[in-house]
């Protein structure tokens, strides 16, 4: 019995390929990214009973602390902000820090709005899903370390800081249809991540993000890339070792992530001018400045 050849193409890169064409020279409001969502990520799964997490991008290391949530019941468990919903929150907020300039944000009409953008909806089970990630979030304390060896020292700075510095939210007892489980929540973004998310944001294309949605590498990985290919001074090759301790060093064995991250880098690349990254037996090259379909 035969088998039918493979295609050269499957479906869903010719898809994103398709809408990297629409896209190509269209001008749009874009949502924004900070600069900490470039360079370091968040967990994919949760950590559940680990005491940190931890993630390093070269000179700089991002350490993770669960808050304690409480519960309907009064239990309280520390709990991690993990998976996509969190980085579309970290998103939201960057995007509405540059547009409205203000600490205080509600998550009624704007979060439903920017959620809607990415296929999700503030209703229901999805509501009471970004309303607990959003929730972990607030809680959670992050550390990020920069230490270098400058020859005759070795210097270590680094910043200890909450993504809010208050938060409100009202999660409703029953699911009724079509009520916005959103509404009259409201999150208070601390200094520094609001100085940060104004310091360099990254701009993403809602419909780009839409597309690379499903997989939180792959969200982190189009972010890095808008955030790297913008800045590159110079050609360079960023080793799978380095590639593995920021986005994937869960996997037992580097030829497992490698092969999880080129999946998705395939897909990734199709949004940045040709011939911008290469995939080598040594990592990723970074060619020239770029930016993606913008």
């Amino acid at each position: 019995m035969t088998t039918s050849p493979q295609p050269l193409i499957q479906r869903r890169q010719l898809q994103l390929i398709d809408l990297a064409s629409e896209l190509e020279g269209e001008k749009f409001h874009g949502h924004f990214a900070s600069r900490i969502m470039a360079q370091l990520s968040l967990p994919y799964k949760d950590p559940k009973g680990a005491t940190e997490w931890v993630r390093r991008n070269n000179a700089l290391t991002l350490t993770l602390t669960p808050g304690l949530v409480t519960s309907p019941d009064g239990t309280r468990n520390r709990a991690y902000p993990y998976g996509v919903i969190p980085r579309y929150l970290m998103t939201w907020m960057t995007t509405e820090v540059v547009r409205t300039r203000s600490r205080q944000i509600s998550l009624g009409d704007s979060l439903t709005q920017f959620l809607g953008s990415l296929g999700m909806n503030g209703s229901g089970a999805s509501g009471r899903r970004v309303l607990d990630q959003l929730h972990r979030l607030a809680v959670a304390s992050i550390n990020i370390e920069d230490a270098r060896d400058l020859g005759t020292r070795w210097a270590i700075t680094g910043e200890n800081f909450h993504i809010a510095s208050r938060y409100d939210l009202w999660f409703s007892t029953k699911e009724i249809p079509g009520q916005d489980q959103l509404l009259g929540s409201t999150i208070t973004l601390s200094e520094q991540f609001y100085e940060e998310a104004l310091k360099s944001p990254v701009m993403l294309h809602p419909q780009i993000l839409r597309a690379l949605s499903g997989s939180a590498m792959r969200l982190d990985l189009y972010v890095w890339l808008a955030y790297r290919l913008r800045n590159l001074q110079k050609p360079t090759t960023v080793t799978w070792s380095q590639l593995e301790a920021q986005f994937g060093s869960e996997y037992k064995h580097q030829r497992q992530f490698r092969a999880k991250f080129l999946s998705h880098w395939r897909e990734v690349q199709i949004f940045f001018p040709q011939n911008t990254t290469a995939a080598l037996p040594s990592g990723l090259r970074l060619n020239r400045a770029a930016k993606a379909l913008v």
